[in-house]
């Protein structure tokens, strides 16, 4: 094996172990070719499932949590005002069945994971919901030269508390379905096109005006360096359609918009136990109405790799880029945030997962009309989770969490201190 090919293994499982670190949801999972390249931060580390090659293997959970403030409110005043009582903690408990698929026929390969998890509130009990994940993606290759993804994702479950502090149950969907494909025209260099659509939809009636759907395309070119690093451009386009009009008194605020990016895109192989990931490069955001909204800058994100032994594993990462409430929605902030995380592999069963996050998120441009949104949304969010995940056997996991999330309003009272501990346990068949 010659030492491009080494190193490229050897961070392609590092990379694994990164996306077990800081995730993003396992239900799109499989968009990873495709999307930037930092995932996404889920904190305290989620229960993901990574089947054993060319298998079928069903599997089953279950696991208990504590939340000493489940909402997300500023204190037991608020929590009485919506009839919530004085307490804010609740107990919740999640029953889980799913299938992960991985088959190779010659050089196809073909993932899927489906789950369904029952999740009762002992408290809170009108929030308890069916929890639906599916994912499916081919890695299709046309001979040695050409390849690529094409896949479907599908999750529904409860709206995060962060930005939503009702007690009522919130339901979000999420679909999509994507390709993409890369050719190596020469050994050095590689074009890349994809396709993807999306779209999220809320079952209350009041958040309907966030139901939406994006298309998005994307085109890119990359330089592969024999060391193993990339350096490469992508130019990509979002058109996204909100189709209810959000009502502001006696204005009707259509808030689709046009997003046009261009981008470095940097994958440095430093040193054999040290890669840096960069992605940035200049955003515009058109939208339909109101232009006083619309967002022209820099966005980008930084982050680095780093194992300095076989059991010792380092993440840090950094970012300044738009951001949206629920991911999908119009009204935008510019963030600025630090993520840090470490893995330590105590022994053959036993490893302990450190995760940190701090994030500024700024509402002050997509507010600007005076419209929708506010200046008194500009909040500081610090999330910080320790785990320890135990496997007596290969088959069976266990993960004890602790958790601690805070909300510091910029300019108004309100914000929240959330701590939590979780307990779940997985076998696989």
């Amino acid at each position: 094996m010659n030492k491009s090919l080494k190193h490229r293994t050897e961070f392609a499982r590092f990379r694994l172990k990164v996306i077990l670190l800081i995730p993003m949801c396992s239900c799109v999972a499989a968009l990873a070719d495709t999307s930037d390249l930092v995932p996404t931060e889920i904190i305290p580390l989620p229960d993901v499932m990574t089947p054993p090659a060319d298998s079928v293997t069903p599997y089953v959970g279950y696991g208990v949590s504590y939340d000493d403030n489940l909402l997300r409110l500023q204190n037991s005043a608020a929590a009485q005002a919506m009839g919530a009582g004085s307490n804010l903690s609740d107990v919740t408990r999640r029953a889980q069945f799913g299938l992960a698929v991985d088959k190779s026929i010659s050089q196809q390969h073909l993932t899927a994971n489906l789950n369904v998890t029952n999740v009762e509130y002992d408290r809170f009990d009108q929030l308890n919901n069916l929890d639906k994940n599916v994912s499916a993606n081919w890695n299709w290759h046309a001979g040695d030269h050409v390849e690529g993804n094409a896949g479907i994702t599908y999750s529904q479950g409860l709206t995060p508390f962060i930005d939503f502090h009702l007690l009522e149950a919130n339901i979000r969907t999420q679909e999509s379905a994507y390709v993409n494909g890369a050719w190596l025209f020469h050994p050095s260099w590689r074009v890349r096109a994809g396709l993807q659509h999306s779209k999220l939809w809320y079952d209350l009636a009041s958040q309907q005006t966030g139901n939406n759907s994006q298309n998005q395309t994307e085109l890119g070119l990359d330089y592969l360096a024999a060391s193993g690093s990339t350096i490469g451009l992508q130019l990509r386009h979002t058109r996204a359609d909100f189709p209810n009009p959000e009502q502001d008194g006696d204005v009707a605020v259509f808030n689709g918009y046009n997003q046009d990016e261009i981008k470095a895109k940097i994958d440095w192989l430093v040193t054999a136990k040290t890669r840096l990931h960069f992605l940035g490069g200049w955003v515009s955001r058109k939208q339909d109405a109101f232009a006083v909204r619309d967002f022209s800058g820099f966005n980008s994100r930084v982050s680095a790799d780093w194992l300095p032994t076989d059991s010792l594993a380092f993440t840090v990462a950094a970012w300044r880029e738009i951001g949206a409430v629920d991911d999908l929605s119009t009204v935008y902030s510019l963030n600025h945030g630090l993520s840090v995380a470490s893995s330590w592999q105590y022994s053959e069963k036993v490893r302990v997962v450190g995760q940190f996050k701090y994030q500024k998120r700024d509402f002050s441009q997509s507010s600007a009309s005076g419209t929708i949104g506010s200046v008194d949304m500009n909040d500081v969010l610090r999330n910080t989770a320790l785990t320890v995940v135990y496997n007596p056997t290969p088959k069976w996991e266990w993960q004890l969490s602790g958790s601690r999330s805070t909300q510091v309003l910029a300019s108004s009272s309100g914000g929240y201190v959330s701590n939590g501990v979780m307990l779940n346990t997985r076998y696989a068949f």
